[in-house]
């Protein structure tokens, strides 16, 4: 998706493509952006580990209020896992724990176990992850050596396959749902091959509708923020909803109503044939490519069902 280059609604309110550098926290990113760029208010989509690099998906202002839209979008990564070496961690930051000593693995066979992946299956989270098991962190379970259950996931690959292959290095591409720890991918391929294996670089080159060809760089930015010229990248609420579907509000007095959360029933009964099949949310858009707010048709009752932007984007 290449980020619009027409009205801005607001100066720190929007999507911001930012390429994160290896190193890094996906936090101290965030944090980095809040003191240098000036903006109070922001957050990402969806954390990197610190070994890796690629595309983190920013929101600003009241972009914030749409994170979770974006949360659930599927991921692409690029990535090299080193065959014959496992880590406790799954990735290069861990401590080895086994060093395979037998021959270098069939090509043919690594293909095969590569594209047998493909499809949806029950993925183990990794040991060293930091979702929450009886109240702490998994990762915290682990350092402590407390034994729990590691939960499992239900994720979707769409698509893995090997780019590169010189023992004991692969590089593969992979294109994946929401939740998909890719550390433990390889050492799913790994195990299966019997050698073992780890991510020892890994890079996420997009993100539902963004890529990471048109993200910034970190000192990119920088010299962009005297002159505020990085603003001019900052994706609108609207560009980056544009995967849903759209009303425009034509009457200045529903657009009114809107606003303040209160639209005609029967406003909204003759629209609901617009975006039937669709049960939101829905883009209620103003002149301009303003968006008022997000509607969700099919909200059960006591549910919710606008979601308001309170912001310079309603000015008539």
């Amino acid at each position: 998706m290449i980020p619009s280059s027409g009205k801005q609604p607001e100066a720190t309110t929007g999507v911001l493509l930012v390429d994160k550098p290896e190193g890094w926290t996906s936090h101290q990113v965030v944090d980095w952006v809040r003191r240098r760029l000036g903006v109070p208010k922001a957050g990402h989509t969806g954390t990197l580990d610190p070994f890796a690099t690629g595309l983190l998906v920013m929101c600003l202002g009241e972009a914030t209020r749409i994170a979770e839209l974006l949360t659930h979008a599927d991921k692409r990564y690029v990535f090299r896992m080193r065959l014959g070496v496992e880590t406790d961690t799954l990735d290069p930051t861990g401590r080895v724990t086994r060093i395979y000593d037998g021959p270098p693995v069939d090509e043919a066979r690594l293909r095969q176990v590569i594209a047998d992946m493909v499809g949806v299956q029950h993925q183990e989270v990794p040991r060293y992850a930091a979702v929450k098991v009886q109240g702490r962190r998994l990762y915290e379970w682990t350092r402590s050596g407390r034994d729990v259950k590691a939960p499992a996931r239900l994720v979707d690959i769409y698509a893995f396959e090997v780019l590169d292959h010189t023992w004991p290095d692969v590089t593969c591409r992979v294109h994946c749902s929401k939740g998909t720890y890719v550390r433990q991918l390889a050492a799913d391929v790994g195990r299966r091959l019997g050698c073992g294996a780890h991510v020892s670089a890994l890079r996420r080159t997009d993100s539902g509708p963004f890529s990471v060809l048109h993200a910034l760089p970190l000192d990119a930015l920088e010299g962009m923020r005297r002159d505020g010229e990085w603003k001019r990248h900052v994706i609108p609420l609207h560009a980056a909803l544009s995967h849903l579907p759209a009303l425009v509000v034509d009457d200045p007095s529903i657009r009114n109503r809107v606003r303040h959360g209160q639209v005609p029933d029967s406003w909204l009964d003759r629209s609901a044939a617009v975006v039937e099949g669709h049960p939101g949310p829905v883009r209620l858009m103003g002149p301009d490519n303003v968006l008022l707010a997000l509607w969700w048709p099919a909200a059960p009752p006591g549910g919710r069902r606008l979601k308001v932007f309170q912001s310079p984007e309603h000015l008539t």
